[in-house]
């Protein structure tokens, strides 16, 4: 009974010395990652939109009610066309997301009617509204690789192929070129501050 007892204790002090060395590291690791998290901004969709209020080319929480918790980044790049068109996309570990917006007018001309109890003219106008284009294809051009992803309204799917490309991209701007639905081509980049981050992603 006493050498059972004796290597019992042995034992539980051998483990307790064991926890004493392993709990503060442990510790430590929890504290590094609750710090990473609380330091990150956090969105709360990933809902796209022309005039989408977030930290542009820079690491971020989302926490999206339908799709969960996950890493991501979001770049915009405004087109220098008549339209003022603008590409707002959102990377992230399993999917792409792109929208391409542009600013249109519609105009009236005027028009004399009976308006209730008197007669009437009335001027024409123009407004400006933002509409949205289907973008049906992404072509993503990393160096000199160029990986070619089908999708639908807007959302691709990213593969171990464009994984391993965004992880390695060279340290500058990369090129994208969009495919609309009805065959338009609209070339687009992708800034040096969101090929960074892709790294921190993929």
């Amino acid at each position: 009974m006493l050498i059972r007892f004796l290597s019992r204790r042995s034992w539980m002090i051998a483990i307790a010395t064991g926890l004493a060395l392993v709990t503060p590291q442990l510790s430590m690791a929890q504290s590094t990652i609750a710090k990473t998290s609380t330091e990150l901004p956090i969105v709360e969709s990933v809902g796209l939109e022309p005039d989408l209020n977030v930290p542009w080319s820079e690491l971020v929480s989302v926490k999206d009610p339908f799709e969960g918790s996950f890493l991501a980044v979001f770049d915009r790049n405004d087109l220098q066309d008549r339209r003022s068109r603008k590409v707002i996309s959102l990377w992230s570990r399993n999917s792409i997301r792109v929208l391409l917006s542009a600013n249109q007018q519609f105009c009236s001309g005027g028009y004399s009617g009976y308006f209730p109890y008197k007669w009437g003219n009335w001027g024409g106008g123009c407004i400006e509204r933002t509409t949205a284009n289907t973008i049906r294809q992404l072509y993503v051009k990393v160096g000199d690789r160029v990986v070619q992803l089908t999708g639908e309204n807007g959302n691709f799917t990213v593969n171990r192929e464009l994984a391993t490309a965004l992880k390695n991209a060279p340290d500058r701007n990369a090129n994208i070129r969009l495919i609309l639905e009805g065959g338009e081509t609209v070339d687009s980049e992708i800034g040096q501050g969101t090929v960074k981050v892709w790294r921190e992603i993929y």
